[in-house]
């Protein structure tokens, strides 16, 4: 089980691709223009997936001009980014 939970709200996600640039597990979706994480699970507004270390996941959320991304501590329930 991870430490943390990464969300895109594709609701928010207007594809600029900032994420896809800082982090490889981002891609951008020819379907639908939004990013979206490799391995993610779908649910009502987007994806999440959990991670065990930050590393570019943080860079990735944090440089999302839209704040599309979040990422959630587990252990704490806070939000992180």
């Amino acid at each position: 089980m991870g430490k943390y939970r990464v969300e895109i709200d594709h609701n928010i996600c207007q594809g600029f691709g900032a994420c896809v640039e800082l982090c490889s597990d981002f891609v951008l979706s020819d379907e639908t223009g939004k990013s979206h994480m490799n391995d993610g699970t779908k649910n009502e507004k987007g994806e999440t997936k959990q991670i065990t270390e930050l590393g570019c996941y943080e860079k990735a959320a944090k440089a999302c001009p839209f704040k599309a991304i979040s990422i959630i501590n587990l252990e704490t329930n806070e939000k992180i980014v």
